[in-house]
């Protein structure tokens, strides 16, 4: 990794990192989760409508890229947020890479070995532990149903990065435009069918809050952050990359004690070093393994 390159990873964690408590703020004053989500994936789409271009004999996988990045991704993470925490919901979307390790022996009947076994069942644990460790009043009476939200969505997220690795010669732009089109078709009727009064986004009360955040996720967190993420994966081994998690999710849980105010349980702590310490296990097994691949 170039210095270049990890400046660019160092700038994603943190937008990212922040992009969960963005999030808490808006969906805590009563901004529908899946009017918001839609609202994102439009504006990003309107932005890189000039990058929007068929590619022959890729599209289905486009789609697909598209339903699990920007689709299901959204509509549940969203979702999950609005009922969990910001600590909670950043060390739970961490489950993004064991799921690819699961996916792979699924689909590629990839060999797992007993180190990153162990890494998959200490990331789930952890996540367990997590979800128990209901925060009081910091959390939502829904905030179990949130987590599962919330591991649905890292499912999605590791559907759709197993999808990039297949897409080839499309730029960084050209995926996000495709994505974001994609879950704007998703997640529009899905907030009519589940959500009701979505314009009250509009009122005096929380207009800006609204307006604020939505303009952080469109430009921010998805053009400028996860147009870089589809930058490093063209160019990066998944290993490489996929570390990134672990520091977005520690400036997460550093950025909502500070910040929102979330406590800090004792439970918590403990559920999410059991995750990331799995998570850590599996990306250095996978390191290790390329480099195995690259001297044979």
């Amino acid at each position: 990794m170039t210095l270049k390159e990890f400046l660019v990873l160092l700038m994603i964690c943190t937008v990212w990192g922040l992009h969960f408590i963005v999030i808490k703020l808006a969906v805590g004053e009563s901004i529908p989760p899946v009017f918001y989500a839609a609202t994102r994936v439009t504006l990003v789409t309107l932005l890189t409508l000039p990058w929007l271009r068929w590619h022959h004999g890729q599209m289905l996988w486009l789609i697909l890229g598209g339903l699990g990045f920007a689709g299901f991704n959204y509509l549940f993470i969203f979702q999950g947020l609005e009922m969990t925490t910001a600590a909670a919901g950043a060390v739970t979307i961490e489950l993004y890479v064991p799921f690819s390790i699961l996916l792979s022996v699924i689909f590629f009947k990839e060999t797992v070995g007993l180190w990153r076994s162990l890494g998959v069942i200490m990331a789930f644990c952890g996540v367990v532990i997590v979800a128990t460790a209901r925060p009081g009043e910091a959390a939502g009476p829904l905030y179990f149903l949130g987590i599962i939200f919330l591991m649905c969505a890292a499912l999605s997220e590791a559907i759709g990065a197993l999808i990039v690795k297949r897409l080839k010669n499309i730029a960084p732009l050209e995926l996000l435009s495709w994505f974001t089109l994609v879950g704007a078709c998703l997640l529009w009727p899905a907030s009519f069918i589940i959500e009701d009064n979505q314009f009250r986004v509009f009122s005096d009360e929380i207009r800006w809050n609204f307006v604020g955040a939505v303009l952080y996720s469109a430009l921010l967190a998805s053009i400028l952050a996860h147009g870089s993420y589809y930058w490093l994966l063209k160019r990066l081994p998944l290993y490489i990359v996929a570390p990134s998690g672990l520091m977005m999710t520690v400036i997460t849980v550093a950025a909502a004690a500070l910040i929102l105010k979330e406590p800090l349980t004792p439970r918590l702590i403990g559920g999410a070093i059991l995750t990331l310490s799995g998570i850590g296990i599996i990306l250095f097994r996978n390191k290790q393994r390329a480099d195995n691949k690259v001297v044979l």
